[in-house]
């Protein structure tokens, strides 16, 4: 136990025990100290589970437990915790345990599906068989990721990297307008990503590493606000889950006024091919060859973005509202072979990029 004097109970503020080799459970005399704010339990071999308690610290503005060998789940009170800014729950994932079931004191087969599975005091969910006599368990924290972290409006940190977390990533996350750092990667969630993260525009959004996880039509895409927005989110360079085209066709959208637009079929939708959308034509590389949105309510201007569409082959704008210049750097687009700007609101000069076409 710890050696905590009762006076302490109003006036500790930082526990800080990080980087040393304690191992033990989550010491529940701490617990007790309402007045902390800052418990660092960091890089140790503190294990079992994350106690109830742990919600009681009222004014907790600091938790983290990484670095450790806990296991379960998240507590419920946890999401009490109204004042805290970072919760660091990353690296409790721990080495895979084989077992003959022969050695354990309940046979694997009495467990039910979804039952936590017991050997030698180890306990975990059972998650390997060779369909006989032997199992493997994998120890860490694990479970669903819980939605009401969505109601902790004061975090800046939530980082529950390299654990065993699976299900849905909690489209309530989007809702945590401080957030600088959500680390979520190497664990075993599954479903999509929520467009909801799109709204973390000045955060860190790191996913990698949970192999299940899929675009809404089981493909590889990723919010289109997510891959638009947010250019700390760690596939935001990756041209399957963000195609730089989609984000592209967005800004020339928003340029010219697209909520107004006579036809908008499939625009700026979140998960949907940038290709299926109205006017598009691409490739087999999915590449844009054709944008055509003629006498289609277009106001505005043209958007530097459309440089962007290097195989363009065919570009008709006539019959818009479109102001403002020609971008210079349509002059770049040298597989555009048909070029249609009639009936339109533009000014300035032809610029000389148009020589190279």
């Amino acid at each position: 136990s710890f050696p905590l004097e009762e006076e302490w109970n109003n006036v500790l503020e930082t526990c800080d025990m990080s980087h040393n080799q304690i191992e033990q459970g989550i010491p529940k005399e701490l617990l007790g100290l309402s007045s902390l704010k800052d418990f660092i339990l960091s890089n140790n071999s503190f294990n079992g589970t994350m106690p109830d308690s742990l919600g009681s610290l009222a004014r907790m503005q600091r938790l983290h437990l990484d670095n450790n060998l806990l296991s379960g789940t998240i507590p419920d009170t946890i999401l009490s915790l109204a004042t805290l800014i970072e919760l660091n729950l990353s690296n409790n994932r721990q080495e895979r345990r084989c077992f003959s079931q022969f050695d354990c004191t309940v046979l694997v087969s009495n467990y039910r599906r979804g039952d936590t599975v017991c050997c030698n005091d180890i306990c975990s969910a059972f998650v390997d068989t060779d369909g006989s006599n032997t199992f493997c368990l994998l120890r860490g924290l694990r479970g669903a990721i819980p939605a009401g972290f969505g109601n902790m409006l004061t975090l800046e940190l939530l980082d529950l990297s390299s654990n065993y977390f699976a299900g849905n990533i909690p489209p309530e996350i989007g809702r945590l307008s401080r957030l600088e750092i959500l680390n979520l990667t190497n664990n075993v969630l599954t479903g999509s990503i929520p467009s909801a993260l799109g709204a973390l525009a000045s955060a860190s959004v790191l996913l990698k590493g949970n192999d299940q996880i899929r675009g809404k039509h089981r493909n590889d895409i990723a919010p289109l606000s997510l891959c638009s927005n947010v250019p700390a989110f760690d596939f935001f360079n990756d041209p399957i889950w963000c195609p730089p085209e989609r984000n592209a066709l967005k800004k020339i959208y928003d340029e010219a006024g697209g909520q107004d637009w006579t036809r908008d079929d499939g625009w700026v939708d979140e998960f949907n091919n940038h290709c299926t959308w109205h006017g598009i034509e691409c490739n087999e590389e999915n590449n844009v060859i054709k944008l055509a949105l003629e006498n289609n309510g277009l106001s505005g201007r043209i958007s530097n973005a459309i440089a962007s569409l290097m195989s363009l082959e065919t570009l008709h704008l006539r019959g818009n509202g479109l102001k403002g210049s020609i971008p210079y750097d349509i002059g770049k687009l040298l597989n555009l072979s048909s070029l249609q700007l009639s009936h339109n609101s533009l000014i300035g000069t032809i610029p000389p990029g148009f020589l190279n076409l």
